[in-house]
């Protein structure tokens, strides 16, 4: 049994020939009819002329049943309803006789109708002209029909042009798939043109400057449309077996054959009116059976490849196989309808044949679009309809609004006698000033319409971008990225690699829905590294990425299940990579408008972790700065102090050994709790107290009685973890600066009990005050500086780094009276206060 592959190139190398039947036909029976006759001018016909009236016999009268707007018919006077009497003095008894003779005079000649109307006898001197190749004037609906249905394919071939012309830049389908709509529209857009020429303008008076441009056009139109099924059969088998294999060198010569021959007839004809038997009007039997030939081919290869298990990943992979079947079908009767198999076309009337034609010639263009929008859907497709339909209809509202003011202002123009030129520009100046701002709304409108999920993604997209500052952690950052990425877009998964910095071994990651891709840290490495110098998204589908990378590469992403990878790179580097799977939808795919809404999340990310990165830095910094600063308050012993408390021992040696050997206690004590303490930022508030103790003994070992001390501390203070050496440094500060100063010494007073944020420690002395403080409006901890030394403002930004705040310490000083420096450690729950439970120790 043969396989599909095998039919489809038999198929392949069958149709090509069977297309050419009706020309070969023709050729056939004007060689036979040569072979009898050696007259050379046998079987040759000139191009039939045409007087733009549809006769038909009524009641055994001959009837003018349409007559053309814009046609010498109508122009020289003639109506429909009409009754035939004589042409060119001379009658005729039937349509089909009357109609001979018209084609048989020639275009350019003058032929003159008499008619009955309303009983009278009317003559017309009537212009003939060429017939419109493959157009029928011969009923007002299939002209509206042809000239809104022309119309409307040629601005979806415009649209698809604008669309594919982005994605060719990129892709070898694309630009095949740009190819085959421009060749396409060449033909619809021809028509198209001819069709609201005729409208406009009238049918071309042979010899003319404008009969030379309505034949080119033509002529450019026939070559698109005997261009396209060629095109349309070689893009759709380039996405089956055969396009690999080796009867594709032969089956290519044989593709081009028809078309080529064809197209070469119809310039030849369209040039000097016939070759032989064949006029640009009768090639429409063999151009319309070629047609449906390769289409019915298109749709069979379509089929088979649909059905084969080794399919390829084509452009024609949007095609289902309804679809082709439906084409093949059609394709199928209306070839037999022109062989005459299917008595189609002999069989109805000239009305219902060019029905017939011109629905082939739009339907023919289906397959077209069908092929094509596998590529298209890459594109901006949602954008382009918009702004399209946008401007079509303002456009149009703007030009019903001018024809129908200019109504208004005409009377009004020629009773005051304006300039009516300046009339009407002023008119159009103001109507692009009003329809400037429907403008907006009808786009707004229309971008809703079309890409609601897509404008849904861009939304959410928007939102999260705007709430990235919100975050204080990369990891989290990262995290809510990539399942907002993957929910705005509907991946099945997403990913993302993120390198904090050159320095960082750490390869930070998130995903969203672990499914493919499969991305490991070594193969994010490798993408990486040949995304640093061309920092551009990479696609699966060609369409969409903007850089290649290494085929071994591109074949592991694949393999794993990548579809698009979008670097993110910051100011000055690359520093990870974001990757998505393929879409929950089966038949979804990334376009255009998704990979530039993924680069631009991408930047903002990238700029979103740069922050954090900073802040992380900072942070470091300062608790780096933070632990030296504490490194360094534990290993200072103030030389002043140290010589003071050694001196206090000597001296006390001889006279009270007692006190010299508990001052070598404090001092040995104070040395343990630096070495205790060495790796812990903080400590319970008791054991910061009994530090003070010992450091409060040295002192008043020195100073005697001249040195007073309370302590109050409330119980349910005194486990409370304080940052280590605050109240030491405190109370340092109060003995060194504030009491050192006076004669007759001074009390220092601390006070520790709960406050509604934590718990409150207070330092009080009675020494000189801060002099800076003296008449100050505000109390200032940082005026203090100069006066105090390096501890106190060593404990003003630890406060501000572990807690976040600055205004923790405060300071109040008075001449004479002294200086209170009160703290607030918060992040405590203290319990009400009970009576009797603050302990006061007290020395004099």
């Amino acid at each position: 049994m043969p396989s599909r592959r095998n039919i489809a190139i038999a198929l392949a190398l069958l149709l090509p020939a069977v297309a050419l039947v009706p020309l070969g036909l023709v050729a056939f029976d004007w060689a036979r009819l040569s072979l009898v006759t050696s007259d050379t001018a046998v079987g040759t016909v000139d191009s039939p002329s045409f007087d733009w009236i549809v006769w038909a016999d009524e009641d055994e009268l001959i009837t003018a049943a349409y007559v053309f707007p814009r046609g010498p018919a109508a122009e020289a006077g003639l109506r429909s309803g009409d009754v035939f009497y004589m042409l060119n003095m001379q009658q005729y008894f039937s349509t089909e006789v009357l109609k001979t003779a018209v084609e048989g005079i020639g275009p350019g000649e003058d032929v003159v109708y008499t008619v009955f109307r309303g009983g009278e006898a009317v003559r017309a001197k009537v212009r003939l002209t060429a017939y419109p190749t493959f157009l029928y004037p011969i009923s007002a609906r299939l002209w509206n029909f042809s000239r809104w249905g022309f119309t409307l394919a040629a601005f979806i071939h415009f649209l698809g042009l604008i669309i594919a012309i982005p994605l060719a830049v990129r892709s070898r389908y694309a630009r095949s798939s740009l190819i085959l709509i421009f060749v396409s529209a060449l033909w619809i857009i021809g028509n198209t043109v001819r069709l609201f020429a005729l409208t406009l303008l009238g049918p071309p008076i042979p010899g003319s400057t404008y009969a030379t441009v309505f034949q080119a056009l033509t002529l450019v139109g026939l070559v698109g449309w005997i261009g396209f099924p060629f095109l349309l059969v070689r893009t759709v088998a380039a996405g089956t077996d055969i396009a690999d294999s080796a009867a594709m060198g032969a089956i290519r010569p044989l593709l081009v054959a028809p078309a080529t021959i064809l197209a070469a007839l119809a310039i030849v004809t369209g040039a000097i009116g016939h070759f032989g038997p064949l006029t640009l009007d009768r090639m429409v039997s063999p151009i319309l059976f070629y047609a449906c030939c390769y289409l019915a081919l298109a749709a069979c290869l379509a089929l088979l490849c649909y059905t084969s298990e080794s399919r390829k990943e084509a452009p024609t992979g949007s095609h289902s196989r309804v679809g082709n079947g439906i084409m093949l079908l059609l394709a199928a009767l209306a070839a037999m309808s022109v062989l005459g198999i299917v008595p189609v076309l002999d069989a109805v009337t000239e009305s219902t044949a060019g029905w017939f034609v011109i629905a082939a010639q739009l339907l023919s263009t289906v397959p077209v679009i069908l092929v094509s929008v596998t590529t298209l859907r890459y594109g901006r497709i949602d954008r382009v309809f918009a702004r399209s339909l946008t401007y079509l209809t303002v456009l149009g509202l703007i030009f019903f609004a001018f024809v129908g003011g200019m109504g208004l202002l005409d009377p009004l123009v020629a009773e005051r006698g304006w300039p009516r030129n300046i009339v009407a520009g002023s008119l159009v100046v103001m109507l692009l000033l009003v329809f400037e701002r429907v403008a907006r709304h009808t786009r707004s409108y229309f971008t809703q319409f079309f890409a609601t999920d897509r404008e849904r993604a861009a939304r959410l997209l928007d939102r999260f971008q705007e709430s990235t500052g919100e975050f204080i952690e990369i990891d989290t950052l990262l995290a809510r990225s990539i399942e907002v990425v993957g929910k705005a877009l509907s991946a099945r998964s997403a990913v993302v690699f993120v390198r904090p910095s050159d320095d960082d071994d750490r390869c930070l990651t998130a995903s969203y829905h672990p499914e493919p891709p499969y991305l490991t840290e070594r193969i994010a490495d490798r993408v990486w590294l040949e995304m640093r110098d061309n920092p551009a998204p990479w696609a699966a589908n060609a369409e969409l990425g903007m850089r290649s990378l290494s085929t071994d590469t591109t074949k592991s992403l694949i393999e794993l299940g990548a579809v698009v990878i979008v670097p993110l790179r910051g100011r000055d580097r690359p520093m990870g990579l974001l990757a998505l799977g393929r879409k929950t939808e089966r038949r979804a795919v990334y376009n255009l408008e998704d990979v530039d809404r993924l680069r631009s999340f991408a930047g903002h990310l990238a700029i979103a972790i740069e922050r954090l990165m900073l802040v992380e830095r900072q942070q470091q910094l300062i608790r780096e700065t933070s632990d030296a600063q504490l490194r360094a308050l534990r290993a200072q012993i103030n030389p002043h102090f140290l010589f003071n408390a050694l001196n206090t021992i000597v001296a006390s040696i001889d006279e009270r050994p007692d006190l010299a050997e508990a001052t070598v206690e404090n001092l040995s004590s104070i040395f343990r709790y630096i070495l205790q303490t060495e790796d812990r930022p903080f400590v319970p508030l008791r054991e910061e107290l009994l530090l003070v103790r010992h450091y409060l003994d040295i002192e008043k070992a020195r100073f005697g009685d001249k040195l007073r001390v309370e302590i109050a501390a409330d119980d349910d203070t005194l486990d409370v973890q304080i940052p280590a050496f605050v109240v030491q440094t405190l109370v340092e500060n109060a003995v060194k600066h504030g009491l050192e100063r006076t004669r007759d010494g001074g009390r220092v007073s601390i006070a520790c009990q709960p406050a509604p944020e934590g718990i409150q420690i207070q330092v009080v002395d009675s020494g000189v005050g801060i002099p800076t403080l003296f008449d100050a409006e505000t109390d200032s901890a940082a005026e203090a500086y100069s006066f105090f030394g390096i501890g106190l403002n060593n404990i003003m930004a630890r406060l501000g780094y572990l807690y976040g705040r600055t205004d923790l310490m405060s300071i109040t000083s008075a001449p004479g009276v002294g200086t209170t420096v009160t703290i607030v450690v918060p992040g405590s729950t203290m319990p009400e206060q009970d009576a009797g439970t603050l302990r006061v120790e007290s020395a004099r």
